[in-house]
């Protein structure tokens, strides 16, 4: 159903007239996330929320852990449909999206800690990223990044999770829980249309096979024109893609204590063009190469802000995403005790080539081929029931392999025109094809673990939490096939092996049943590593942080508000940072992507967040985070250029001081078997660096834009009516036209660093429901 501007009015009114009460969090669903079949839901009333962030089914009050949490009921109101739409409305949580893997390509930061995400990378994660409890983070595509269809919640830990998940989750955890086959027949259809011809059909069907074995799988395909248009007609038209996502689940029931679930999730992306303008402003590798009073090529159609949406390049680009998830669970459950089986096996490849130039002369282009293999098995035994101690005993085993292929070639000219006839000469005569660099790296990562945590209910108002996190690593690296301006490299390689014990520690204070107070301390750690580049090796340290956190969390009002209010404070040893710069200024054969550590830096603040109900039909979600970052000891950080700066003293990149959402749930019957529901939302990200280069701005006197993106605030809309099984709605994402970007992509290129813009975007979705989910 599409909107009126009057309707949209009136609704983004009602939000601002809301009371902001200090701008709050624990972001919440509508309603209780209903438990899955296997297991038990704790005692909870229809308001109260329920995660599994401690690996067990608790009340979101109940666990110590500053946590987002997002139900079927609200990802389905919100049209929440990939990670930025519900990172968006949670605090703390910063994102960038560059493009470079794809339509969907996003780079996450909790607390500021983020991924080390190379171009040609390192497998070490800092954050998390579970689908079914399994890690999905080692993938050649970079951070997954599904279509969020048929989930059942969607939970966002902020804080080292190392001992409750298999995988090192240094700055924590993103869990992601979809819904299971059940005994009950479900279909459920939909479609969707929206701008730049946006097209979306997808299906669901759950059905018992048998009175102990069920099936539950779904088919979605999407296809759009994209933002982006090419004017050049030799190269790729337009930014536009197609997305296709299979899942197929069973569920296997053979006695009361025994259930195994096994899952095949297939994703392919076949992508056009990245998603990106220029912005006019030329990065420091750029006018080393071509000097510095270079100034970037306009082909008549401008720059970023005025320009948004054309572009002229002549090679023919693509970004092609593949990905399958195998995901097999066993769970044995006794009266004392449960034993859980997560094997996991991830096939993912990523097929890039793109305008390395960035304008219509045919002078480079790049093609990068990434293929990766992942396999994982974590054994868990926990505790069940209520007893005096609660407690988790796990352990992992992992093995990682992603190989990657990168290639920059010349095209067949070495010069470029201007429409006066003035010709600047940008590469020396050379022929087509003539490999400028080429490299061929491998990536393996083998990883043993063990974690246990236990919770002792000293009294009834009392409780003590001891756990800890043993991790061994072995790194291995290889770069061969190097060629630099057709001259070969020698091959090389490294292995160097990490060992690491995290401990966390943990009180909590029951002023009664429905709100508590608890204070931790956690250490959390990412493995160090080499970075292999053309003719050396570059170790780097591995990355330890410190969290020390006091939250209060709590009820109120029969069950009317849920709230939640963190203070933390992170000290870190060795953060790992990327940096991407030519080796030898000037000559871009030369290309390196570095991890460099930085000595010392620590990161503070809090977050608020807040679930009201407000009436029957009227709910209200708000969230506040406040971060202060600082490198507390940087003194030589090598950027773009071949710069050495001392960043000492300046803030993280990707950590914005505020962020900021707030938003209502209406949802009534206004007529005899019809409903309407309605979801309006503002978001609000304060200014913030995101990449070492922005950093550098201030003490490289570079211009503030693009290296720092400003501040946005985005009001989006969603809403709908349903009556019977049938479904009708709308959405505007971006209502007001914010202009806006969340970091730089891809920085070279004769046309300035290069921005992913926000339009905005509309569309109408309709949707029909068989049977009863559940």
């Amino acid at each position: 159903m599409m909107f009126s501007s009057k309707l949209m009015l009136s609704a983004t009114t009602a939000l601002a007239l809301l009371p902001s009460a200090g701008a709050l969090a624990q972001k919440a669903g509508p309603a209780a996330v209903e438990a899955a079949p296997a297991e038990a839901a704790p005692r909870t009333s229809d308001a109260e929320i329920v995660v599994t962030a401690q690996r067990r089914q608790q009340r979101l009050l109940d666990v110590p852990i500053s946590v987002s949490a997002f139900s079927a009921s609200m990802i389905e109101k919100a049209h929440i449909t990939e990670a930025k739409d519900y990172l968006a409305l949670a605090p703390n949580i910063s994102f960038t999206e560059d493009g470079e893997k794809g339509n969907r390509s996003i780079n996450i930061a909790i607390r500021g800690v983020s991924n080390v995400d190379l171009g040609e990378q390192s497998t070490q994660q800092s954050i998390g990223y579970y689908i079914d409890e399994l890690s999905t983070g080692s993938s050649a595509n970079g951070t997954l990044n599904p279509q969020l269809l048929d989930i059942e919640r969607i939970e966002v830990l902020r804080g080292p999770q190392g001992t409750y998940f298999g995988r090192n989750a240094s700055g924590g955890a993103i869990n992601i829980t979809t819904k299971k086959p059940t005994d009950s027949l479900y279909a459920e259809g939909g479609l969707e249309y929206g701008r730049f011809d946006t097209q979306k059909v997808y299906g669901i069907f759950n059905a018992p096979l048998a009175s102990n074995l069920f099936f539950r799988g779904l088919a979605s395909y999407e296809k759009s024109d994209g933002l982006i248009r090419n004017l050049d007609p030799r190269g790729t038209p337009n930014s536009g893609y197609k997305n296709l996502h299979l899942r197929g689940a069973v569920r296997f029931v053979p006695t009361e204590n025994l259930t195994w679930d096994l899952s095949v999730d297939y994703a392919r992306d076949r992508n056009g063009m990245d998603a990106t303008v220029p912005s006019g402003v030329l990065d420091l590798d750029t006018k080393s190469i071509f000097g510095s009073d270079f100034q970037a090529i306009d082909e008549g159609e401008g720059f970023y802000p005025a320009n948004q949406r054309n572009v002229r390049h002549n090679t023919r680009e693509w970004n092609n995403n593949s990905a399958t998830i195998i995901n097999n669970r066993l769970t044995w459950k006794g009266d004392d005790f449960s034993i859980h089986s997560i094997t996991g096996y991830i096939d993912s490849s990523n097929s890039r080539q793109f305008d390395q130039d960035n304008i219509s002369v045919d002078a480079l282009y790049r093609h990068n081929r990434n293929s990766g293999r992942s396999f994982s098995q974590e054994l868990r035994v926990q505790s069940e029931g209520t007893t005096a101690i609660e407690w988790v005993v796990g352990g992992l085993y992992a093995n990682d392999r992603i190989r990657q292929f990168n290639s920059i070639r010349a095209g067949t000219e070495t010069s470029y025109t201007y429409p006066d006839g003035t010709v600047i000469g940008l590469l020396p005569p050379i022929p087509p094809e003539f490999r400028v660099n080429e490299n061929n790296k491998i990536f393996k990562t083998e990883s043993i673990a063990a974690f246990a945590d236990a919770t002792w209910h000293v009294s009834s108002k009392v409780d003590l939490v001891a756990g800890g996190r043993y991790t061994h690593d072995k790194i291995s690296n290889r770069n061969f096939g190097v060629v630099a301006f057709e001259s070969p490299v020698p091959d090389i390689a490294g292995s160097k092996s990490f060992s690491d014990f995290s401990p966390r520690l943990l009180a909590r204070f029951k002023f009664n049943r429905d709100n508590n107070v608890y204070a931790s301390v956690s250490k959390g750690y990412k493995a160090g590593g080499i970075d292999i580049n053309s003719g050396f090796a570059s170790p780097f340290r591995p990355e330890t942080l410190w969290n020390y956190e006091v939250g209060l969390k709590g009820d109120l009002l029969d069950h009317s508000v849920q709230y939640g209010l963190s203070f933390f404070y992170l000290k870190w040893k060795d953060l790992q940072v990327q940096t991407n710069y030519l080796a030898i200024p000037g000559d871009i054969s030369s290309a390196t992507e570095l991890t460099l550590n930085a000595a010392r830096a620590t990161n503070k603040g809090f977050e608020f967040d807040v679930h009201a109900r407000l009436s029957s039909t009227l709910r209200w979600n708000a969230a506040f985070g406040y971060l202060d970052s600082t490198f507390k000891s940087f003194p030589d950080a090598v950027l773009a250029g071949g710069n050495q700066v001392d960043l000492t003293g300046y803030r993280l990149p990707k950590t914005p001081r505020y962020t900021i959402s707030t938003s209502l749930d209406y949802d009534a019957e206004v007529a005899d078997g019809v409903s309407l529901y309605l979801h309006p939302e503002i978001n609000f990200r304060s200014a913030a660096p995101g990449d070492l280069e922005g950093v550098a701005a201030v003490p490289l006197a570079l211009p503030s834009f693009p290296y720092q993106p400003k501040a946005y605030a985005v009001v989006n809309m969603f809403g709908g009516v349903r009556f019977g099984r049938f479904e009708i709605g709308g959405y505007v994402n971006n209502l007001f036209k914010e202009d806006y970007y969340t970091g730089t992509a891809d920085n070279f290129g004769l046309g300035g660093i290069r921005l992913r813009p926000h339009p905005r975007t509309f569309g109408a979705t309709a949707k029909v429901k068989f049977g009863a989910d559940g």
